[in-house]
């Protein structure tokens, strides 16, 4: 049975990753494109390459299927730092209950903070209001990952979001799917994952418009260079967005001291001509082990746009 299960779904993912190799025509056209936050400052700082990455609880949101080998019960808690005085924050939970299942959950926000009403006058002019609006999101989700066999884990989200701008609102139900290949080799592993996939439950307006979910493909291989170095490449496109690809490292100076650094290919959709400009798609970031707790830092640049920095802080059971 799970033999068939493997060649199926392997089938369907490689199928539903052919769309990696179009453009967008609609860049920016869909809705709730909090989704494409990340929330850890581990997947930050490498540059958001971690589908191919094992045992790695960081990567809950990017592939389901890398929570299995986690090595024990983790907590976690990201803070960031968003545009325009926005901000936002995460907690999720993993359980690798044995070899064969682990589960997690988790919980994400993010709030626009208060923004200015205008209006536009019948000569296009903008109109101070003196009133203020903002918005919200809210995601909901939980995941499983199960042992296939030696060479393959699969893992799987469910997830609620709720989305509101002013005093307008809507919600949507979406999946992730995601594999993890252990290969012949044990210092490299490759993933796939597809993302964001469902449908609207809820609807900004009476006329129950339909937002384009930003359904995202990615595909991702990670390599082991020696006990101190890893190195992994992703691949991917979400809806109203061009192919990114992704390149990332983690370098544990010691035992207890981790060095990151991400580079991704949309760094032009960042320069508008000063010399900021030139850093962005890049990230760094620093970890650092005492005991049970986990202290991760990122600083990811949005070049002219400017900086955003990502606080993690986990937990660990029975480590």
């Amino acid at each position: 049975m799970f033999k068939e299960f493997k060649i199926l779904f392997a089938l369907l993912l490689l199928i539903s990753l052919v769309p990696l190799a179009a453009q967008s025509e609609d860049a920016g056209n869909t809705g709730f494109d909090t989704l494409k936050l990340i929330y850890s400052a581990k997947t930050m700082a490498m540059g958001g390459a971690v589908t191919g990455l094992a045992e790695n609880p960081a990567a809950l949101s990017f592939n389901p299927a890398a929570i299995l080998r986690a090595p024990h019960r983790k907590i976690n808690a990201t803070v960031m730092n968003h545009f325009v005085g926005s901000a936002g924050g995460s907690i999720e939970y993993i359980n690798p209950r044995d070899t064969f299942v682990a589960y997690g959950a988790s919980l994400r926000y993010w709030n626009s903070g208060s923004m200015d009403r205008t209006e536009i006058s019948d000569s296009g002019e903008l109109l101070e209001t003196g009133e203020s609006f903002g918005a919200q999101s809210l995601v909901a989700s939980v995941s499983m990952a199960r042992f296939i066999s030696l060479a393959l884990d699969f893992g799987a989200s469910a997830k609620l979001i709720l989305d509101s701008i002013d005093d307008a609102s809507a919600s949507a139900v979406m999946f992730d799917l995601g594999v993890l290949h252990h290969t012949v080799n044990e210092n490299v592993k490759v993933g796939l994952s597809l993302r964001n996939i469902g449908f609207q439950t809820s609807y900004y307006s009476e006329s129950k418009y339909k937002e384009r979910l930003p359904v995202t493909y990615s595909a991702g291989i990670s390599m082991r260079m020696n006990p101190e170095l890893i190195a992994a490449f992703d691949i991917g496109k979400a809806g109203g967005e061009n192919i990114i690809v992704r390149l990332g490292a983690e370098y544990y100076l010691y035992p207890n001291l981790a060095l990151r650094a991400g580079l991704k290919s949309n760094a032009g959709d960042y320069h508008m001509g000063s010399i900021l400009g030139y850093s962005g798609g890049s990230s760094i970031g620093l970890g650092w082990k005492t005991g049970n707790i986990d202290l991760d830092y990122a600083l990811s640049s949005y070049g002219d746009l400017g900086f955003i920095n990502q606080i993690t802080i986990s937990y660990n059971f029975g480590s």
